[in-house]
Formats: C-alpha cells, sequence, structure tokens
C-alpha cells in the first residue's frame, strides 16, 4: 500500500465511522476553550440524519462547571506551568473517576434525561471531558446507546486513561494507536480518523488570501505572546496589515485598539475566523487544534508559537511534522514573505481595512 493509500483511507475512516453510528446520534463536545466544539460542528456537517450537537458544559451543575471549566481556566491563564502537573499526575484523573463512580459526587440528571427523552441511540464524545461525563451518565441511567470517544489532540493524552472504558464502544485517535500511550480494552474498537475542518475552511482552499495581510489569533481565551507579534512585525515590515483576534481577553484587545496604528485590527469574540482567513495569506497561532485544522483545511501559511504544556505541545510537534506548519520567529516568517515576492513578483498595495470591518 503506497503513502497517499493509506492517508486516503484514514480520511476515509471518519465519514465510515459517522456513517455507521446509529440515529439520533448527539455529538457531545465541550466548550472549553472552543477548539473541541469546532470539531463537534464539524463533525454534524459530514454526518446525515438526526443529528444534535450539544457542549457538555450545557448539562453540568454549578460544581462540575467550576471544577471542568473556571479551575482550568484560571490555571491556564494565570499559572500554565501548572498544566504540567495536572497533564502528568495520573491520580488527578484516577480520584475523580473513583470519586464519580463511588459516590457520585456530581449530579448528571440533566445529561441523562436529555439523552433519554431524545431517544439517542448514539453520543459522539469529542474529547476525554464529553467521554468521561457521558460514560457515567450511561453506567448511572443504564441507558442502551452506542457511546464513542473522538480524540481533539494529536498525541496521547492522560485524561482519556481515565474514562469509564466499560461504557465505551469505540474510540477515534488522529494519531496511530502505536502513539497512544494507554492500554484501550479489547472491547473498544481503536480507529485512526482525520480530524474536520468545518466546509466554510474547506472552501477557503481555493482562494489565495493576500500574503502581506496576517492574521494572529491565541486561542478563544486571548492567550499568548499577540502584543509581542505584533510589535516584531510592525517593526520589521510596517507595510503589512495585522488582525489580530483577541477573543475574550477584552483588555488586549482595547489596548491593541488604543495604540491608533491604522494596520492593526484588533478583534474581540468572533464567530468564526473564516472571514479573516479569507483576506489573510498566513496565520501566526499559538497550537490550538481548531486553528490547525482550520489554517490547513483553508491551505494557509502557518506559523506556531508554543502553546499550553502537553496537548498543545503535541498538536505543535504534530503540525510541524505533518501538516506543513513551522515555528513562529519573526526571521522565519520574513523568509517566508520574501520568498513568496520573489516568486510571484511585485504586490500591489495593500489598502487598510476600513473601519467599519473592524
Amino acid at each position: 500500500m503506497t503513502a497517499g493509500t493509506a492517508r486516503n483511507r484514514i480520511e476515509d475512516a471518519l465519514q465510515v465511522e459517522l456513517d455507521r453510528l446509529p440515529r439520533p446520534l448527539l455529538v457531545l463536545s465541550t466548550a472549553v476553550g472552543r477548539g473541541m466544539f469546532s470539531i463537534g460542528a464539524a463533525l454534524v456537517e459530514r454526518a446525515p440524519g438526526r443529528v444534535e450537537h450539544r457542549p457538555i458544559e450545557d448539562f453540568l451543575p454549578s460544581a462540575g462547571l467550576r471544577e471542568d471549566v473556571e479551575r482550568y481556566r484560571t490555571i491556564s491563564s494565570r499559572f500554565p506551568v501548572l498544566l504540567n502537573i495536572a497533564y502528568r499526575f495520573p491520580p488527578i484523573y484516577q480520584r475523580k473517576l473513583l470519586r464519580e463512580r463511588a459516590l457520585r459526587s456530581t449530579d448528571l440528571g440533566r445529561l441523562e434525561e436529555f439523552l433519554s427523552k431524545g431517544s439517542f441511540r448514539a453520543v459522539l464524545a469529542v474529547s476525554h471531558r464529553a467521554a468521561f461525563w457521558a460514560g457515567l451518565a450511561k453506567e448511572r441511567a443504564g441507558l442502551d446507546l452506542t457511546l464513542v470517544g473522538l480524540s481533539g489532540e494529536f498525541g496521547s493524552s492522560l485524561g482519556w486513561r481515565y474514562v469509564p472504558w466499560s461504557a465505551i464502544q469505540g474510540f477515534l485517535s488522529p494519531v496511530p494507536r502505536a502513539e497512544i500511550r494507554f492500554t484501550i480494552p479489547a472491547t473498544v474498537a481503536f480507529r485512526e480518523v482525520d480530524l474536520p475542518a468545518r466546509q466554510e475552511y474547506v472552501r477557503l482552499a481555493a482562494t489565495r488570501g493576500d500574503p502581506r495581510t496576517v492574521l494572529v489569533v491565541c486561542g478563544y481565551w486571548g492567550q499568548g505572546r499577540i502584543d509581542r507579534v505584533l510589535a516584531e512585525l510592525r517593526a520589521a515590515r510596517p507595510d503589512l496589515e495585522l488582525h489580530a483576534v483577541c477573543g475574550e481577553n477584552e483588555a488586549l484587545r482595547e489596548r491593541i485598539a488604543a495604540a491608533g496604528d491604522a494596520r492593526v485590527h484588533a478583534h474581540g469574540v468572533v464567530p468564526s475566523l473564516a472571514p479573516l482567513l479569507e483576506r489573510c495569506g498566513s496565520v501566526i497561532s499559538k497550537p490550538g487544534i481548531a486553528t490547525i485544522l482550520e489554517a490547513h483545511a483553508a491551505r494557509r501559511a502557518l506559523f506556531l508559537m508554543r502553546g499550553m504544556p502537553v496537548a498543545e505541545d503535541n498538536n505543535l510537534r504534530h503540525a510541524l511534522t505533518h501538516l506543513g506548519a513551522q515555528r513562529y520567529s519573526p526571521r522565519r516568517f520574513l523568509a517566508w514573505l520574501d520568498e513568496g515576492a520573489r516568486r510571484d513578483g511585485p504586490q500591489p498595495e495593500v489598502a487598510p481595512c476600513p473601519a467599519s470591518a473592524r
């Protein structure tokens, strides 16, 4: 089998798995960081029949939200080095699984009721967080449904080791089984698949974008070195038009906007990066899963900074090795820009983005 044939089989595998899941089907993702939610939306586009998409946070009580969302956001924003402990220390996940099975500390009544009343015959859980809670709800309520987990990370995850595997029938992963550093029960069918991006990004592959218009984005929470990247690029190439997506980091957006640079445009939360990617020829980002998938689907040049420990380290390695991404540095980015200019010849002057589009 050639490498191209093997690649096609992996690309087709996701569609095969989606088609075989019984309907009604619930795609259950997570809103944490929004990356998994974006994958869930892309899955719905590819899944025919009766399919619904919801984030697990819709069904968790306040205690569960504090543990899964608020605590993670605080640590990742203020003390990201501590994620090295959380992502590498098994007792953190093991304790949570044992606690929920023995004590049922978290009320999953809303999720159990939703699954039962919706008569869902299958759940596709995107991320170990969604699989964890869906598996527990299935066990507690004795639900007769197929539960399949999908890893939205280009590597092995400790979180997947401590999910209720006895409730799970299938596991889909974007990396081969040899790279999964935990035992998958023999009762669980494993399949390597490609992770999808929404069609609005796939359609952008037919366009080019302007190489002198750059998208700088660091996730839904606006984490990362956006300020530094903007300063580096403005100092080196003042002719560039820069779009900075700050997400929920309103302080960062206001700081960039207050600088009053006509060629630097600060955006807050945007429903989609596609309108900006249509203009931009390149993306500079931390290695969040959604941005990687969307930039790759749109065939935009992708330059990646260091991101959150473990999960985004895995994404960074994979994107550099398999998806044509480059590590970001001003030198590498300017070399790419100059190479394109030499190949394509003189470019017309780029008009600043009108204020109405900011």
